[in-house]
């Protein structure tokens, strides 16, 4: 997966009409009702991202688990090359503006 792209969990062997509560740590993440052959498709929503593995259990009258690893990237300076013309042209239009 690429960041942005949204991730889902697909499961089967829940009772038929099952809701399905998918949580992780503790946390809420998802939600469905199992279809007639107890299979299920939903999207996984993280309330935090926190670096590491993370184990999500669907719970629908069985528990299923499955593992998600996240993450955590930074970028650094990426507008700073940016700022330094911006600034750059700012003086100059004050000075060209100051001294005719």
């Amino acid at each position: 997966m690429q960041p942005g792209e949204k991730l889902s969990a697909t499961g089967k062997g829940c009772v038929p009409g099952e809701p399905v509560n998918l949580t992780s740590n503790g946390d809420n993440v998802g939600h469905a009702y199992a279809d007639g052959t107890g299979a299920f498709t939903t999207a996984v929503e993280f309330t935090r991202i926190e670096a590491g593995r993370h184990t999500v259990v669907a719970d629908c009258g069985v528990r299923l688990t499955g593992d998600v690893e996240q993450v955590v990237t930074s970028s650094s300076g990426g507008h700073s090359g940016t700022l330094v013309v911006l600034v750059f042209f700012v003086l100059a239009g004050i000075t060209v503006i100051r001294f005719p």
